[in-house]
């Protein structure tokens, strides 16, 4: 049976972070990755996807100025993202295992053994293992879904590709976040007649003030702020807000500015009553939310400034990001009936999830999450990588692991012999 310092599991971006900093430390791992070097930009992404955050904000552990994608100020597909991950394991000789499935971690005295899916009894031990397996492997969809008229195509947001590939017909997309926005753009394009049930989501302009989004909420240390700093603790649980990258450099995303390109909004889905759908409604709340958030984001950059005694450049026309002069007076209709509207699929952009089956079941809460905090779960040894506010805003974004990559990295050495 093998042995080693440490197993990393997951090789998107948090686990091939962990494996440079542990090969840095001289700690003696192994990577392992179900499918290929980043599986889940490869196999989970629609054909004109785009990150949302610019190529010289998705910089690993020590990478440099040279690294950054060309051109740095461009917005990458998931395939050539993937690709870059593929590139860095090869840079740093990280010892990546592909198509080699986690079926068990299971505690010992000394540490954890690790089962391997189908390979029989084939088994490692580690001292120390790092959950770097990410959150977007199992879809979310609400209840009500199975409730929908059998003639209907469901699909969610994971296994949508392109509008080709989808029956004739309207399209009906529920989730108004950073994937329903992107999904209901390239429908849109593609000349589809789309609905859009969106949720309370916030957003941001892509520009302010004449650079990127994300220059600024990195100078102003938006993604430094910590989950104890924030007023409310329910803020971790809000989702990342609505932009996009698609296009040289990227745009703003909106719900009026979807519904001025000819998406119609309609409210969230409180029951199915044979071929219809009966709404509540929430679009105006659902636009009022992503106004403030926007006009908030701008308040603190333009403070952020002012503070440092700077000279605010001039605010640039974007028409997407103006606010609905009445958001009260949108409404939704009470009832939606598929047939006679000629919605003929439902794409569920509701959210995923991580997969922890192979888990001890006193690590997994009843959402579906791991049970974690700052990294470190119940188990001693057994780390978490690559979540959402692990220790920060920023954990949630590709540029913000290297700090928590860096802590995992030093917590596997600490229990090091």
């Amino acid at each position: 049976m093998e042995h080693h310092e440490a197993v990393v599991i997951g090789a998107g971006h948090a686990g091939l972070a962990a494996s440079q900093r542990l090969a840095a430390a001289g700690i003696d791992h192994l990577v392992l990755e179900r499918g290929r070097i980043g599986e889940t930009w490869r196999s989970q992404r629609w054909d004109t996807f785009a990150l949302n955050t610019p190529s010289w904000a998705n910089r690993l552990p020590g990478d440099t100025d040279d690294d950054v994608l060309p051109p740095a100020d461009a917005f990458h597909s998931a395939t050539v993202f993937a690709g870059r991950l593929a590139g860095y394991a090869a840079r740093w000789g990280l010892p990546v295992h592909e198509r080699t499935a986690v079926d068990s971690v299971s505690p010992r005295p000394d540490g954890f053994e690790v089962g391997i899916a189908g390979t029989g009894a084939e088994r490692l031990r580690a001292r120390s293992v790092v959950v770097a397996s990410g959150i977007q492997n199992v879809p979310r969809l609400p209840p009500i879904a199975a409730e929908l008229p059998g003639w209907v195509t469901q699909l969610h947001s994971l296994a949508y590709r392109d509008p080709v590939a989808l029956p004739e017909g309207a399209v009906l997309v529920v989730g108004g976040g950073q994937t329903g926005g992107q999904i209901v753009e390239d429908l849109l394009e593609a000349g589809r007649r789309v609905y859009l049930a969106p949720s309370n989501v916030p957003r941001m302009p892509r520009r302010y003030r004449g650079r990127d989004i994300f220059e600024w909420l990195t100078e102003t240390g938006f993604w430094d702020v910590r989950p104890e700093q924030l007023p409310d603790p329910a803020m971790v649980r809000i989702r990342q807000p609505l932009i996009s990258g698609v296009g040289r450099l990227g745009h703003t995303v909106s719900l009026q500015w979807l519904a001025a390109r000819g998406a119609t909004l309609v409210g969230r889905i409180r029951a199915v009553e044979a071929d219809a759908l009966l709404l509540d409604d929430t679009v105006g709340a659902c636009i009022r939310f992503g106004d403030t958030w926007s006009a908030t984001i701008a308040r603190m950059i333009d403070a952020a400034v002012e503070a440092a005694g700077a000279a605010l450049p001039e605010r640039e026309d974007d028409p997407a990001d103006e606010p609905h002069p009445d958001p009260d007076s949108v409404h939704s209709p009470e009832r939606m009936d598929l047939r006679a509207l000629g919605i003929t699929t439902v794409i569920w952009a509701t959210g995923v999830r991580g997969d922890f089956s192979w888990l001890p079941a006193h690590l997994v809460d009843a959402d579906g999450g791991l049970v974690q905090q700052a990294g470190r779960t119940p188990l001693p040894g057994l780390f978490a990588l690559g979540f959402p506010w692990l220790t920060r805003r920023g954990s949630g974004v590709i540029a913000g692991i290297t700090p928590d990559a860096q802590l995992v990295a030093d917590a596997v050495a600490a229990r090091a012999t």
